[in-house]
C-alpha cells in the first residue's frame, strides 16, 4: 500500500488521505503561527478584546498540590510563589512536591524565606529575606526569576533590594480595580510600568464568587492587558484566602474556552515579563522548531 491512500467519491473522483508526515506539518504551521501570535502580544502588549492572565499561587501551602492535576487537564502553567523556609513543615509543600511542580513547567518564583512583611525591615534582614530565599530555591536546581512581596507591602527600598538580589520582576497586592469600580485601573500594561510593583487586583478571597473572577478577566479584555489572579488555599471554605476545588475548576474549564476563542492568553509571570511565547499546548520546543510532545522520540524511553 502507497504512503497516500486515496478514496474515491460518488462523483469518481479521489479523494487525498493525509499521510502522517501531511498531519505533522500542518500541526507544526499551525504551532508556529500560535507562537507568533504569543510573540507579538508579548512583544507589543495585547489588542482590545484579549487578556493575558497569569495563575499565581503563594505561600508554599500544601493544599496547592490539589491545583496540579487541574492545570494539567486544561492544559495551563501556573507560577507558585514559594517562602523556602517553610518547605517540609506541616501544612506546606515539600521539596519534592515542589520539584514536581516545576517538571510539569510550573514556575517557582521567591516570596521571602519566612513571609516577613519587607518594609521597615533592617537592611542585614531585609537582604536575609530575598537573596538568601532566592538562593536557597537556586540550589535545589529551580529557575528563579521573579519575587511576590509578601501582603502586597513594600516600598523603594524593598524594591531596590529585590532587583539587587537578581529578580526580574516583583508583584504588588492593588493597582487595578474590582469590579464594581468604574473608574479604577482595568489590567497591567504589557511590559508592566514598573516591573518592581506590578499591578494586581489583590489577594482573591473567599467572598470573590466565580463570576467576579470572570469580570476581572473580561475587564483586561476590554483594552487588552494582563490580570494575575493570586490564589492562596485551595479548600472547602477552610481560609478567608481560599478556592474550592470545584471553583477553580470551573475558573480553569471557563479559561481554557476563553482562548480557544481567542480572547484569552494564559502565561506564567516569567513568559509575561521575559516576553517568551511558549510552545502551544501539548508541544515541546526543539532546535528548528516546535515538535509534538506525543511523537517526539526524546521524550519517550
Amino acid at each position: 500500500m502507497s504512503a497516500v491512500e486515496s478514496l474515491r467519491t460518488n462523483k469518481g473522483g479521489a479523494r487525498r488521505l493525509a499521510t502522517r508526515h501531511d498531519q505533522a506539518v500542518l500541526l507544526c504551521i499551525g504551532a508556529c503561527l500560535a507562537a507568533v501570535l504569543l510573540a507579538s502580544i508579548l512583544l507589543a502588549g495585547c489588542p482590545p478584546g484579549v487578556a493575558v492572565v497569569s495563575l499565581e499561587f503563594d505561600d508554599t501551602l500544601a493544599n496547592q498540590l490539589s491545583a496540579r492535576s487541574i492545570l494539567a487537564e486544561h492544559r495551563m502553567h501556573a507560577t507558585f510563589f514559594v517562602n523556602s523556609g517553610r518547605l517540609g513543615r506541616p501544612g506546606y509543600l515539600t521539596v519534592a512536591e515542589l520539584r514536581a511542580l516545576a517538571s510539569d513547567g510550573h514556575e517557582i518564583g521567591g516570596h521571602t524565606v519566612d513571609h516577613a512583611p519587607l518594609p521597615g525591615l533592617p537592611a542585614g534582614e531585609l537582604r536575609r529575606q530575598v537573596c538568601d530565599d532566592r538562593r536557597a530555591l537556586l540550589a535545589l536546581g529551580l529557575d528563579v526569576s521573579d519575587f511576590a512581596y509578601p501582603r502586597g507591602d513594600y516600598d523603594s527600598v524593598s524594591a531596590e533590594q529585590v532587583r539587587s538580589c537578581g529578580y526580574d520582576s516583583a508583584r504588588r497586592a492593588g493597582g487595578l480595580g474590582i469590579p464594581p469600580c468604574i473608574l479604577c485601573a482595568r489590567a497591567e500594561t504589557i511590559p508592566p510600568r514598573d516591573p518592581m510593583a506590578t499591578r494586581t487586583p489583590g489577594s482573591l478571597h473567599l467572598v470573590h464568587r466565580l463570576s467576579t473572577i470572570q469580570a476581572l478577566v473580561r475587564r483586561g479584555q476590554q483594552d487588552g492587558g494582563w490580570i494575575q489572579l493570586t490564589f492562596h488555599h485551595i479548600c472547602d471554605a477552610c481560609d478567608d484566602y481560599s478556592i474550592s476545588i470545584e471553583d477553580l475548576s470551573a475558573l480553569l474549564g471557563w479559561l481554557a474556552e476563553e482562548r480557544e476563542a481567542g480572547r484569552v492568553v494564559v502565561l506564567t509571570v516569567r513568559q509575561v515579563i521575559r516576553g517568551e511565547a511558549p510552545a502551544p499546548a501539548g508541544w515541546l520546543w526543539r532546535e528548528g522548531g516546535p515538535v509534538d510532545a506525543s511523537t517526539d522520540a526524546s521524550t519517550h524511553p
